[in-house]
């Protein structure tokens, strides 16, 4: 009877014990899982504000403008350029207003330019005469310069008409002018908004001009100008209206430091 007994606490304490071991084999998993599982929230935390710093990042890389170089020459829209009330190229004083006209800068005869034909190929121009100086190069004229011929002849005949002169350029001419910058116009299409009133700048005016103070981002006019005299054309028009005048003669007038040999015939 007493070994029965004997036997029967010991299968209990086994059972005990085995329920103990038990028992702390599960403490230690849940232990486990809960160490892992703090493990990953913490992970998961900071891959949450990773993204989120790197979607704020993204975002604000978007709303950057990206400043795309012209095909041609490499320009980019990087020069701030306010809305004005000019008083220098619209001054009372014609002799202030024609000097400023006058500038180099603005001499459109710069744009024309000799380029070479790996050049207009790798552009996809098409073909241009012949440079007298050099049959591998093209004569091109870039458009702003151009624009700015034409530019200049309007204006030649607004004060012509207003000084009741006789006119220098015949109507067809000035209808071809007048629709290029039309044409320029509307290929630019420049959206910026202009406010009205008389507001900020034009505070107290009478009358208010809009948009002066504003800026806008433009290309850089003297990287263009500089672009063409390195690949100058050394072109002038002189004595266009003398018979027979040499063509080549017109072709002699390259910049500084830029030689010509003899034409090639």
């Amino acid at each position: 009877m007493a070994l029965q007994e004997y036997k029967l606490v010991q299968q209990d304490d086994i059972d005990h014990n085995t329920e103990t071991l038990m028992y702390l084999n599960l403490q230690r998993q849940l232990r486990f899982f809960k160490g892992v599982s703090f493990a990953l929230g913490i992970f998961l935390l900071f891959s949450l504000l990773f993204n989120a710093l790197w979607v704020h990042r993204t975002l604000q890389l978007m709303s950057i403008p990206v400043l795309t170089p012209t095909k041609y020459t490499g320009l980019v829209r990087n020069v701030s350029t306010p809305f004005i009330i000019d008083k220098l190229f619209t001054n009372e004083n014609r002799t202030i207003a024609d000097a400023a006209w006058s500038s180099p800068d603005l001499d459109s005869e710069v744009g024309l330019v000799a380029l070479t034909n790996e050049y207009a190929k790798s552009k996809g121009l098409l073909p241009a005469q012949r440079w007298p100086w050099d049959h591998s190069k093209g004569i091109y004229i870039l458009n702003g310069f151009h624009n700015l011929h034409c530019l200049h002849l309007v204006r030649n005949l607004v004060l012509e008409a207003y000084d009741n002169v006789p006119l220098t350029y015949p109507l067809e001419h000035v209808s071809h002018c007048l629709n290029v910058l039309r044409e320029e116009v509307m290929c630019n299409a420049d959206d910026t908004p202009r406010y009205t009133g008389r507001l900020n700048s034009e505070k107290g005016k009478e009358h208010p001009t809009s948009g002066i103070g504003q800026t806008r981002m433009c290309n850089d006019w003297g990287k263009l100008r500089g672009w063409a005299v390195a690949h100058s054309g050394c072109f002038r028009a002189i004595n266009e209206s003398t018979p027979n005048f040499p063509t080549i003669e017109r072709y002699k007038f390259c910049p500084e430091g830029m030689n010509y040999s003899s034409p090639i015939l």
